[in-house]
């Protein structure tokens, strides 16, 4: 069988994909002549359908499965896990083919008059309508009557930003993958945790250096700004931290000038002020006002809290001053001397078997749900490939890629490669998690609980996609208001720290050994320890995306550094220097789709905190509470506006005071 036509077989199964067979390089140097013949039949199916009579339109005459979408889509996600020259390369040219074939679907008033036909003139159920209000409204928010000249400048400003995400996204794991770091003094990382000192001396003898080798690894990160004793060496690597793609051949500075301009100009050719606006016309938010007050004022009062908590730590050392670089050395002695709790210990209570074998038994419990781990070759022997079955029925194929490799795109997430499909033939969705976290090279690999919360996080994000009721893909993922969305995810991470929760879930990976009652009461006393920092950091990013999509845009690099730099400080806890980059490498919100929106974290936890006082009241491991969660929330996605998928859950209205109270305001 010829290769091209076995990749197309592949494209068709509604089974688990091939990855190793799709992501292949063989595969992949004919993946351009793939896609465009995909394009070719996606065309070709949009000019019948807009030769088809209106008199003759069902609702399924806009249905159909494109080999293309599905085939773009396991593409970028072998890019995200292994950014090479070659997927780079394929996806840098195919992309403005795309993109102009989305913008005519897009700005074409006679797919618009159909869908119009359709709303008016047929016997549509609720879902359809839904489908339809959605479609329209669409179209509406891109002003679909617009000149064609204002269309056509649109059409390239899509096709631009685009383009400038992705190299912005390029530039990060460039620049981190350029990142090593030698360290020949064992004395100075001694405190590391083992398995961190055995990958980082296996890195360096796989590169013929001696010592111990460290790169972008966040793991490996996070453990030298706890443990090692050198500040120095702390410094160097805060500084690289925060000044990512911000140099040199990959600096960003020029890629985000230009999405701050084109992402204004949009804005305006849609009648906005600016492209905050734009963004929150379907949030629930209503405009970036709202926003500033709300994260504003949190802002302030946890600025407050966070600097006591420092000063608390200068008192306790005997310090004049606790820098940015020194915080997570000195909060992690603080809190083994006052609380007794060392982190290292504590991860051997978060074995990675263990901690999915809870997640999956937790979800069979209260959802009904099996996840039936599957062999299959992929593209690394890592992953994790499963069936997940709800009521004896097949309901979508799911696969975890839960570890750190250095051409991986940093961060964790959720993504759908494969979305539901009915028709012409039903197809099985294939949904993804992908995180960070570092595996053991000699023993168990043991997570901290940071790393629990985004397993978790990741995992309900993934469920909430394959637990979505409506056939129609189009009623759930993206569709749902962006600043809800993140409500079911957050509402889980309360399982790792809830007491009754870690009974069940937290197991040392020596004697398999419960956690202990003494140590139970000592995370119930570390719940908010340094939160206050957390918090202001997760604002200060939030009011730095909303005010740099909401103001005036700056003329150049230099004047682009220096508003950054005045919001940073305006809103941090720590003064921050002209060297401080961070927002170089702020993917969320240049190469993601966050754009004035990253707020959204906060929105959420606001209605997230409110819904799981409620369930805390009815008890969290109450079948009957978890079932009303799924018919009300989870199983809708967007088959309603997200005000009213709470108010079906909670009875009324969203109120702050859970919110308050846990923050301690």
């Amino acid at each position: 069988m010829k290769l091209k036509q076995k990749v197309i077989n592949e494209l068709e199964k509604d089974t688990f994909p091939d990855l190793k067979l799709l992501f292949s390089d063989e595969v992949l140097d004919i993946s351009l002549e793939l896609l465009n013949k995909f394009l070719d039949e996606d065309k070709k199916k949009i000019k019948e359908l807009l030769e088809v009579q209106n008199k003759d339109l069902v609702f399924d005459s806009f249905e159909d499965e494109s080999k293309l979408d599905y085939f773009w889509s396991l593409l970028n996600h072998y890019q995200n896990i292994e950014n090479t020259e070659k997927i780079r390369k394929i996806i840098e040219e195919f992309r403005p083919k795309l993109q102009d074939f989305w913008n005519e679907v897009a700005y074409s008033k006679d797919l618009y008059e159909k869908y119009l036909y359709v709303d008016k003139n047929l016997d549509l159920d609720s879902e359809q309508k839904r489908i339809m209000f959605l479609r329209l409204k669409a179209f509406k928010d891109r002003w679909i009557d617009l000149s064609k000249e204002e269309q056509d400048r649109l059409k390239d400003l899509n096709k631009k930003l685009s383009k400038l995400s992705e190299s912005f996204s390029n530039n990060i794991v460039d620049s981190e993958g350029e990142f090593e770091y030698l360290i020949w003094d064992l004395e100075k990382i001694k405190d590391l945790p083992k398995e961190v000192l055995e990958i980082t001396r296996k890195k360096a003898e796989e590169n013929w250096k001696e010592w111990y080798l460290f790169d972008a690894d966040p793991t490996s990160y996070q453990a030298i700004m706890k443990y090692c004793i050198d500040e120095k060496i702390r410094i160097d690597f805060a500084k690289a931290n925060y000044s990512f793609a911000s140099s040199w051949k990959y600096d960003n500075r020029e890629n985000i000038l230009n999405i701050l301009k084109l992402k204004k100009e949009k804005s305006e050719i849609l009648w906005y002020k600016n492209y905050a606006e734009l963004s929150l016309n379907s949030k629930m938010a209503e405009s970036p006002k709202q926003v500033f007050e709300l994260i504003e004022w949190i802002s302030e009062k946890a600025k407050i809290k966070a600097k006591n908590e420092i000063d608390e730590l200068k008192k306790y050392f005997k310090l004049d001053e606790i820098k940015a670089h020194d915080l997570a050395f000195y909060s992690r002695i603080y809190k083994e001397n006052e609380y007794e709790v060392d982190d290292k210990e504590l991860k051997k209570y978060f074995e990675f078997e263990n901690t999915i074998s809870y997640l999956h038994n937790f979800v069979n419990k209260f959802y009904w749900i099996e996840l039936k781990k599957i062999e299959f070759d992929s593209y690394d022997e890592n992953i994790r490939i499963y069936e997940v079955y709800k009521d004896w029925k097949l309901i979508s194929y799911y696969f975890l890629d839960a570890f750190y490799r250095k051409n991986k795109r940093p961060w964790a997430w959720a993504d759908n490669l494969r979305e539901k499909e009915y028709f012409p033939k039903t197809k099985i969705p294939v949904v993804v998690n992908v995180c960070n976290f570092q595996k053991s090279l000699t023993w168990k690999t043991t997570l901290s609980m940071r790393d629990v919360e985004t397993l978790f996080h990741e995992f309900w994000h993934a469920l909430h996609e394959m637990l979505s009721e409506s056939k129609y893909s189009e009623l759930s993922w993206f569709w749902v208001e962006w600043d809800f969305v993140e409500l079911p995810s957050q509402l889980l991470e309360n399982w790792v720290w809830d007491r009754e929760s870690l009974k069940k879930l937290a197991k040392h990976v020596d004697t398999w050994n419960s956690i202990n009652e003494e140590l139970l009461n000592k995370l119930d006393k570390l719940k908010t320890y340094m939160s206050w920092i957390f918090v202001s950091r997760q604002n200060e990013f939030a009011l730095l995306d909303m005010y740099l999509y909401s103001t005036e845009i700056p003329e150049s690099i230099v004047e682009l550094d220096e508003i950054v730099l005045n919001i940073i400080n305006k809103y941090s806890i720590f003064k921050r220097w002209k060297d401080y980059k961070m927002y170089c490498s702020f993917g969320h919100i240049f190469g993601w789709w966050y754009a004035a929106w990253y707020y959204s974290y906060m929105w959420a936890e606001i209605i997230e905190a409110d819904v799981f006082n409620r369930i805390k009241e009815l008890w969290m491991f109450d079948r009957n509470v978890w079932e009303k969660l799924l018919k009300t929330v989870i199983w809708q996605w967007t088959r309603k506006k997200a005000e009213e998928l709470f108010i079906d859950f909670m009875w009324r209205e969203v109120d702050n005071k859970a919110f308050m109270e846990r923050k301690w305001l």
